[in-house]
């Protein structure tokens, strides 16, 4: 048998250490025993990236090793706050924004590979309110649309304003304290008057009320009243009297009979003998 012809076989140097160095191994095909290391993504090299194995079998420098990437400290958005677990790639850091603004973009960046954050940064706008609902026979007067601004509302003259005066612009962007109404003012029911009567239409603010007697009383004080802003008639009750004529005044040669002079009643001229009665003799 024929002996086998020896070889000559590359110079073997000791493995790179590439799991624990976070290192990816290149062999150099046009050059032998020459090897090409780089980091995994996420990792930067430290020492030389280029090997050779020398006929020593030892490599002609030592092992480089890979640390992971660090990314600077987040920049800061204004109103707003961030979270940052780690700087290290792959890490994510959270915004969030201040009572009253909203976060605009995406909420989160990213610690990458080249050391830098991902972009664009979000960003913090204030909130907005919408314009705040008109009432009827109302007014409101809007001190403005963002954040823990302010809207009054009022009555026009006659009306009571019912709810929240002042509504502000929440967190959210919705009003808070809800929307109030105007009530007509309404004067209290008025007082029945003896001997007599009212009539109205309603009693609202402006509106009247008429008073009148029955037949044989005669009115005293005001007979229309008006409904004033602060609840109240603008004239007290008027009341209603007996109508009473004057007593009659006597006659010469005559008398008058009747003692009863309230409307309606009558008296009766006469004369005395001898005498004759000019005009009506009952009256």
């Amino acid at each position: 048998n024929k002996k086998q012809s020896p070889q000559c076989v590359p110079t073997k140097c000791p493995e790179p250490p590439l799991i624990e160095n976070q290192l990816v191994l290149k062999e150099m095909t046009d050059q032998v025993g020459v090897v090409q290391l780089s980091c995994r993504e996420g990792f930067i090299l430290y020492g030389a990236s280029i090997l050779k194995c020398l006929s020593s079998q030892q490599w002609n420098d030592s092992f480089p090793v890979c640390k992971m990437v660090l990314c600077r400290k987040p920049p800061h958005i204004p109103f707003g706050d961030h979270v940052v677990p780690s700087l290290h790639f792959g890490s994510t850091v959270s915004y969030t924004c201040m009572d009253g603004f909203l976060l605009k973009g995406m909420s989160t960046i990213i610690c990458q590979a080249n050391g830098t954050w991902s972009s664009p940064l979000p960003e913090c706008i204030p909130v907005e309110c919408p314009q705040p609902e008109e009432i009827r026979n109302g007014i409101v007067d809007v001190q403005g649309l963002t954040y823990l601004s302010t809207a009054l509302y009022n009555c026009k003259p006659g009306f009571e304003l019912i709810g929240n005066m002042t509504i502000l612009c929440g967190e959210d962007g919705r009003w808070l304290g809800g929307k109030p109404y105007c009530k007509p003012i309404e004067c209290s029911k008025p007082k029945d008057i003896k001997n007599g009567r009212y009539s109205y239409i309603d009693l609202h603010y402006k509106q009247t009320i008429t008073y009148s007697c029955d037949r044989g009383f005669q009115l005293e004080g005001q007979n229309v009243l008006t409904c004033l802003e602060t609840r109240e008639w603008d004239a007290g009750t008027p009341s209603c009297r007996a109508i009473n004529c004057d007593p009659p005044q006597p006659i010469e040669n005559g008398f008058v009979e009747g003692a009863d002079y309230s409307y309606g009643a009558m008296v009766i001229y006469s004369c005395i003998p001898g005498f004759q009665l000019s005009g009506l003799a009952m009256q």
